[in-house]
């Protein structure tokens, strides 16, 4: 199905005017503005274009085509006949001609800026029901604010008429607390599973938007009244909360009180009834009271979860909208990497929710200690004060454990950040690094990081472990101290004395489990806090630019000096343990550890005026400051002193094109309207028509990450028609000419900047030194300073340095092109090189139009290019938990740690028993004298036995204290050597992977893996792991106790266990989909923010900012809605486990009320106490169940990438190893080389055959996308070949490890890539060559200047992407780099596209002298670079269309390099 006929035939009709050279007409335009054009477009055949577009007109079945008008722009209107100066308007008649005639279809679809993807579109619509749901926040002091609030405690509310608003905002009283709206997604999800259309959009207050303007306002004020350096977000965060965090303290501590009163009025009440004659009413209405009390706690207690929830939910949202939002206001991170930024919204936002939701319950241990002081006073007496002192003893033990996981998880999050900025590193640099062989090194550094890491680590979970081993032992250890101080001083002690202040202890060992995780999350909140208060009070940009007074100016400097902020290193101070000094890694040791902003002048005393409409050419050296001149214009630079004036919106076009993961036409439009005249005129000014006719699906095909399917030329053209597309009035070009051949730039020169920018102001940097006559005036820059300004003309009459830089420019053209005969007729180029599919047909030589006749099936290729993250579905499989066990050491192991649970709670367990024991024991029937009468005592300190029951009571507390310390070490020692190795693999298969899994997967996702899934699986999963396994073994002592002391409980307990596997499988399911999907939502999160931060430049330039944080809200609410419902499922499965556990101890309690008599009251009594602690563990522990089950998703998540990725070919294959001194000669042979990307796209390099001889100098040229860069993909084996063979020195390098390949070919990529450390480190990563051999090496680059002009030289920082750096200074950085690797076979992918000719010049003598010995490929734009070559290789649709020497191509006027040679010149002589 031919789905993309617009594009051919438009591009059929639109063909580029060709102006013959000795035309005295001036170049041809493409009027945008609805303007007069300056020359007359040739009429083309339209009629042709009709019938061909007709042909074309059918369109995928689930579009609807309909009749969509469309409406032109100001400043966009176009007439349909022929002006009155005889302007052809052919070109809009060809693209009217071609909409009306079918292509309106996809129009009215796209309009809204859909992709084709269904799942896509449906995601779309849903997003936009976010802006009809959402509210906007008004600062509201009254008692007015709480009325939405206060509607929760309507007994009962009807259900939201939308089916997709979240329930809990009409939810009444009995559903609020009970949790009840969420009842039937939950069965929904249990009967068929929950897919994304069934979770209902975030709540309107809950959303991002909404608290991050509340936050913001509350922030605001308090830098107003305090000062940016007095500021506390502490503080703001209070206001933020005070009054849902006040009243959920008050609930909470009411449900605290009532948990007091049951086990210490009723149950003791009730079990001393068990011991006297008093009628069975009295024992029923202890019962009720106490069943009474313990079922208004769970109610309470579930309603405080509940506040807890939307508090921490709001909190995490406003905390990061409102850090997002900073970024917005920032042209560039200072001294923040992305990884640290990404690191943030990844871990943090999670500790920020668990500082509002798990923080404020530290308050119930203070609460019942007090409590536990008061009764414990009035039931045993001041004896029993000695077991409250293992309580304040705790307090301390627990406050210096907590202050030491604190510190240890501060120290580890650093490291983390580190990593995981490393990380990042290493995904933006895959391609040079598998192409340098450095996977193995870079691997090291981050092994020695992760090292680290896993240090830390252990030292945070050893002393966790303990923390939380010591927490349910303290009321045991509590109470048999106080015990055995009472029995010590001669008290008696009764069954309802010990099990009352039994059941009050385990009642306090719930509050104290909460202890140490509350801390946790106090100082983890606290810390997270500090750092997003560190991001926001992040240095913006003072604004400085002012509207010019006179209106017919554009711009203006007047005697400006910008600077740009750098980053000075200093000495980190390590301290040095006694015969321990810390090993650093190298890597390390260069890492930016301190930072400090400071600033450089780079731009000084500027003079300059810009008037409307003029077209201004800057250009000058490589580190000139051409650049800063654009950033100083975007607001970017700080203004040190003088004045900068601007009227008038911009657009700019970076050096470095940056590109949206997005659809080709999102790219362009970036939220503009969709107008489809001005579109395709757009397109076809930009030269774009080829590439998008040959995509599979057009300009609806997904462009990766970074552009990562783009070739250099196509992302600098599409960022270019992004530009024009938008209509702004000033235009700031950054050398948009660098990364595309000589007819393209020409091309777009005349068509664009010529052309569709003929009446802005234009603002354009660049190399190419042939346009410099065609432009109103010309900026000269050296040094930062405006050297010299003039027309062309003027300057060369000056005859100072910009004439003789031109002079040269034209020498080196003169020189290359003097063999050339000055009497070959030269025929017009229709095309360089197609770019289209294997089933175009490229004319060559014909004088007709070229006609594309694009067969691509949207069925067949949608143009989907990132593939969806896979949704996981059903049970945690088996296999998921058997790799976890054998990372930790494999099924003995974990065995034994089970073993350590077992005897741990076993021994805290039977001293309970034997307390029993002993209060049955009783006096052991000693007798007393009272006066002459001997009477038999009841009381235990009568037992002559005493001293042998005191001992064992004594022992367990040193072998509950035993058993804790080797539980905690055993476990953390497991559950760490688990997630190392699981990270160590992980690791090695992803970076193992061939870069076709990195073309399809966003950084984002695969970040997640190590940053979130990381985090995870070392420090959550092992927590709630240990508690789950704690729980467990608690639960199994308190039932084996009941059913000793009650036998006929056990066919209740039967029925009861089968309720409970019931609800659980019931609702566990939901509780993991929706843990799925909060783990798949975060990941368009972190790819948007990545993205954000990379383009913060020209998202600034365009004023995008709302739209990209509109886009970051709607996906973080959609985050926060699977979050938010994940949270409320689990705490739903919790109050209906603790009402159907509290049927536990009613069941017990029924019991001992039948069988009083029967059973020993101090039996009794125990099982009592037992049964009552089940209400809130017996919950607690299935909830855990589910949530490590949850929580096994992303162990799930790192297993599969583990076991489902596929590795390229090895590093070294032994058996094929070739000769050291191999190559030798570098001779390379292509054979029939075939090559495609991936399995599903077409070919781009069509059986390719050709020699290169030992030292030949190999030109490579060809129009942009016409296989240039895929050459060094097929050389590099970054891609296996589909099908033929490549020799190097006759060896089949397919045959070779990767590594042993790879090391032996050095490459200058053709987008530079400095990694974050020094100068040096980027040099030479890994320390092999001397401080010598890298000055050689700068110095014969032309940077040694530079380098040693910084303060500290080679050790000078170089900051993330290298940005402290001139794209030009960092290419000639990487080719030092390369110089150092003296390989023998060298490929150059357009490594001087950034730098000016001169330089330029100097470089390629360079490498004419370092490599004179080697073999050079060399792929360029510029042609004059490879005149010298020995031979030149022009590609043509993935084809070699020639090959020949430079001589031997020009004597033949009809070659295609002869033709291009002639266009280049065409353009220079205009």
């Amino acid at each position: 199905m031919e789905s993309h006929g617009v594009f051919s035939t438009i591009e059929d009709s639109l063909v580029m005017p060709q102006n013959d050279p000795g035309d005295d007409h001036g170049p041809t335009v493409l009027d945008i503005e609805g303007s007069p054009s300056e020359d007359t477009i040739p009429k083309n055949d339209t009629g042709s274009a009709s019938k061909k577009a007709s042909s074309h007109s059918s369109y995928p079945t689930q579009l609807e085509t309909k009749s969509v008008a469309f409406s032109s722009r100001e400043g966009l209107q176009d007439g349909d006949e022929d002006d009155e100066d005889g302007v052809d308007t052919s070109i809009d008649e060809d693209i009217d001609d071609a909409l009306d005639e079918g292509y309106m279809g996809m129009e009215c679809t796209l309009e809204r800026g859909f992709s084709l993807n269904e799942t896509a579109i449906a995601r779309d619509l849903r997003h936009e029901r976010y802006d009809e749901v959402a509210i906007k926040y008004q600062h509201n002091p009254s008692f007015l604010r709480y009325r939405t609030s206060l509607k929760h405690f309507i007994p009962v509310r009807r259900t939201p008429k939308e089916k997709d608003e979240m329930p809990v905002d009409k939810a009444g009283l009995y559903s609020f607390t009970t949790l009840s709206w969420i009842t039937s997604l939950m069965w929904k999800a249990y009967k068929t599973g929950l897919k994304e259309e069934d979770v209902p959009i975030c709540s309107k207050y809950d959303m991002c938007d909404y608290n991050t303007d509340r936050l913001e306002v509350l922030w605001n004020e308090e830098l107003r009244r305090s000062g940016k350096n007095n500021a506390s977000l502490q503080r703001v965060v209070w206001q933020f909360l005070r009054t849902r965090l006040l009243l959920s303290l008050f609930v909470f501590f009411v449900s605290l009180i009532l948990g007091f009163i049951g086990p210490t009025v009723f149950m003791r009440l009730l079990i001393n009834w068990l011991s006297t004659d008093e009628p069975l009413i009295t024992g029923v209405v202890w019962s009720v009271g106490l069943l009474a009390t313990e079922f208004t706690r769970i109610i309470l207690f579930c309603l405080v979860w509940c506040i807890n929830y939307r508090n921490g939910i709001r909190l995490r949202a406003a905390c990061l909208g409102l850090m997002y939002r900073k970024l917005m206001r920032m042209s560039n991170l200072g001294n923040k990497s992305i990884g640290e930024v990404i690191n943030l919204f990844a871990n943090d936002a999670q500790r920020i929710y668990d500082y509002v939701v798990i923080g404020p319950l530290i308050i119930g241990g203070p609460v019942v200690a007090v409590g536990g002081v008061i009764y414990i006073l009035w039931l045993l007496g001041p004896w029993a004060l000695f077991g409250m002192v293992t309580f304040l003893l705790f307090y301390p033990f627990q406050y210096v454990m907590s202050r030491l996981t604190g510190y240890f998880r501060r120290r580890t999050v650093a490291v983390t950040d580190e990593r995981v900025r490393m990380m990042n590193e290493l995904l933006s640099c895959v391609k040079l690094i598998k192409m340098y062989a450095w996977e193995k090194s870079f691997a090291t550094t981050i092994a020695e990081i992760r090292r680290r890491e896993r240090q830390l680590l252990e030292k945070s979970a050893y002393v966790q472990s303990i923390s939380l081993a010591m927490a349910p032992t303290v009321p045991i250890i509590a109470a048999i101290v106080t015990f055995l101080a009472h029995i010590g001083a001669g008290n008696n002690l009764t069954a309802a004395q010990a099990y009352s202040l039994m059941g009050f202890m385990v009642r306090v060992r719930g509050m104290l489990h909460y202890v140490p995780h509350s801390v946790l999350a106090v100082m983890e909140g606290c810390y997270s806090l500090m750092c997003i208060k560190s991001i926001l009070l992040m240095e913006e940009l003072t604004p400085y630019l002012e509207s010019p007074q006179d209106s017919s100016i554009a711009t203006a400097f007047h005697d400006a000096t910008l600077a740009w902020d750098i980053l000075s290193l200093q000495k980190r101070k390590r301290k040095r343990r006694r015969n321990k000094p810390d090993v650093v890694s190298s890597a390390d040791q260069l890492l930016l550890k301190s930072k400090d902003t400071q600033y450089k002048e780079v731009l000084l005393n500027i003079n300059l005026n810009i008037k409307k409409g003029e077209l201004i050419a800057i250009c000058g050296g490589v580190g000139a400051g051409k650049s800063s001149l654009i950033s100083a214009l975007l607001g970017h630079m700080h203004l040190q002193s003088g004045k900068v004036y601007l009227q008038g919106t911009c657009a700019f076009v970076g050096q470095q094109a940056w590109i949206l993961n997005a659809t080709f036409r999102d790219n362009i439009l970036l939220d503009e309207p969709f107008d489809a005249k001005r579109y395709y005129r757009v397109i076809h000014a930009c030269n774009l028509t080829q590439d998008v006719a040959s995509m599979p699906a057009g300009d609806f095909t997904e462009v990766g990450e970074r552009g990562i399917n783009l070739s250099g030329g196509q992302k600098q053209r599409l960022s270019l028609a992004r530009a024009v597309y938008a209509n702004k009035e000033m235009y700031l070009l950054d050398d948009p000419l660098s990364a595309v051949d000589a007819h393209v730039g020409n091309h777009i020169f005349q068509w664009v900047i010529k052309g569709a920018l003929r009446e802005k102001t234009t603002v354009f940097v660049t190399h190419q030194l042939q346009y410099l006559p065609q432009c109103d005036r010309v900026v000269y820059l050296r040094d930062g300073r405006i050297f010299e300004v003039g027309t062309h003309t003027e300057l060369m009459e000056a005859d100072h340095e910009y004439a003789a830089l031109y002079k040269t420019h034209m020498d080196t053209v003169n020189r290359d092109g003097n063999e050339r005969e000055e009497e070959a007729t030269l025929m017009q180029q229709e095309s360089t090189v197609s770019s289209s599919s294997g089933k175009n047909g490229l004319q060559r030589n014909s004088p007709e139009k070229k006609f594309v006749n694009l067969q691509t099936n949207f069925a067949e290729g949608t143009g989907q290019l990132i593939c969806e993250e896979k949704l996981e579905k059903g049970d945690i499989p088996l296999s998921t938990y058997h790799s976890y066990i054998m990372a930790a050491g494999g099924y003995i192991i974990s065995s034994l740690v089970i073993c350590t649970f077992i005897l741990n709670v076993g021994c805290t367990a039977f001293s309970s028993w034997w307390l029993s024991l002993w209060l049955t024991a009783g006096s052991g029937n000693a007798t007393l004298m009272i006066g002459n009468e001997t009477v038999i005592s009841n009381s235990l300190a009568d037992n002559p036995d005493r001293p042998f029951y005191q001992t064992v009571y004594g022992c367990f507390i040193l072998i509950i204290l035993g058993t804790s310390l080797i539980r905690g070490f055993t476990f953390m020692k497991a559950t760490l050597m688990g997630s190392s190795r699981m990270h160590d693999l992980v690791f090695i298969k992803v970076f193992r992977s061939p870069m076709s899994f990195f073309d399809t997967t966003p950084s984002g996702r695969i970040l997640n893996i190590f940053s979130r899934d990381m985090d995870e699986v070392d420090v959550r999963v092992p927590m709630t792991l240990e508690t789950f396994l704690q729980n467990v073994c608690i639960i199994t002592s308190s039932l084996v106790f009941v059913c000793l002391v009650f036998p006929y409980f056990l066919p209740i307990l039967v029925l009861l266990a089968v309720l409970f596997l019931f609800i659980r499988n019931v609702f566990r399911i939901g509780i993991r989909d929706l843990k799925r999907m909060e783990n798949v939502s975060r990941s368009p999160l972190y790819s948007h923010v990545s993205t954000t931060i990379n383009g913060l430049a020209t998202i600034n330039a365009y004023g995008k900012q709302k739209m990209f944080t509109k886009k970051f809200m709607v996906l973080f609410d959609e985050n926060t809605c699977v979050f938010y419902l994940f949270n409320c499922a689990m705490r739903w499965l919790a109050v209906r486990l603790d009402l159907l556990a509290l049927l536990v101890t009613s069941c017990t309690a029924a019991l001992a009320l039948l069988l009083r008599g029967t059973v020993e009251a101090s039996f009794a009594g125990l099982a009592l106490a037992y049964a009552a602690q089940l209400s809130g563990i017996f919950q607690y522990t299935v909830r855990l169940s589910t949530e490590t089950e949850a929580r096994f998703t992303s162990v799930q998540r790192i297993n599969s990438y583990s076991k489902v990725l596929v590795s390229e070919a090895p590093p070294i294959i032994e058996s094929r190893r070739p000769d050291v001194m191999w190559p030798k000669y570098g001779r390379i042979s292509f054979r029939n080389v075939q090559m495609k990307y991936r399995p599903e796209t077409p070919l781009v390099l069509k059986d390719i055959t050709f020699d290169i001889d030992s030292m030949e100098n190999i030109g490579v040229v060809g129009r942009t996308g016409s296989g240039k860069s895929s050459l060094g993909v097929a050389l590099f084996r970054l891609v296996e070949l589909a099908a033929g063979t490549i020799r190097i020195d006759s060896i089949d390098i397919s045959t070779l490890g990767l590594e042993d390949l790879r090391s032996k070919l050095s490459i200058i990529p053709q987008d530079p890539v400095l990694f974050i450390g020094t100068v040096r480190y980027n040099l030479d990563p890994f320390d092999r060559h001397s401080d010598k051999e890298l000055w050689s090496a700068l110095e014969q680059t032309y940077m040694k200047d530079r380098i040693s002009n910084l303060e500290l030289k080679l050790c000078a920082p170089v900051v993330e992407n290298g940005e402290n750096f001139s794209v030009g200074e960092r290419q000639l950085i990487c080719m030092a780099r390369a110089l150092l690797r003296n390989s023998k076979i060298l490929f150059l992918d357009e490594a001087t596209a950034a730098i000016d000719t001169e330089t330029d010049f100097k470089i390629q003598q360079t490498l004419k002298d370092a490599f004179k010995s080697c073999t050079m490929i060399t792929v360029a734009h510029r042609l004059n670079t490879v005149m010298s070559c020995t031979r030149i290789l022009v590609l043509d649709d993935g084809k070699v269309a020639e090959f020949d020497t430079p001589r031997a191509l020009l004597a033949n006027p009809s070659s295609l390099f002869a033709k291009m040679v002639a266009k280049a010149e065409v353009s220079l002589t205009e």
